[in-house]
């Protein structure tokens, strides 16, 4: 395990998290993509807050270990969200037209160790000008 909370395991770095019930486990292997902070209207009203941590993995390296979240279509025929059927904690996000080696998003906060892995950091923030008008002001 290194420091971060991340396995370490052939060179790749191996992370697990799941729902607040415990009922979805998780487990995804791979480096990070793209972590970024999405405020999109979706995502706010899906989370009921302002804006969602996402962060990509390679959808090859991302294994069910416990049950598998229920999917909500949130654009028919393009995109669905993952969601667990008991406690209602959001999971992950995926394209239908995934192929290969393409990445399923995850929230951040859905890992077990998002609070003490440095790779999971935000590097950008999308779509604030559609975020709460609020957070565009300074403090």
């Amino acid at each position: 395990m290194s420091e971060t909370g991340a396995a370490i395991v052939s060179g790749s770095e191996v992370r697990s998290g799941g729902c607040l019930c415990g009922k979805v486990r998780f487990t995804v292997i791979g480096p990070v993509d793209d972590p970024h902070i999405c405020a999109c209207k979706d995502c706010a009203k899906r989370s009921g807050a302002p804006f969602q941590w996402w962060l990509g993995f390679p959808i090859s390296g991302l294994e069910w270990t416990g049950a598998e979240p229920t999917w909500f279509d949130t654009h028919p025929g393009k995109t669905a969200r993952g969601f667990c059927p008991d406690c209602g904690s959001h999971i992950a996000a995926l394209d239908y037209d995934h192929e290969g080696d393409s990445v399923i998003g995850i929230l951040a906060t859905a890992l077990d160790r998002h609070d003490t892995d440095p790779a999971l950091i935000p590097t950008n923030l999308n779509r604030l000008p559609k975020a709460a008008p609020w957070l565009a002001q300074g403090s």
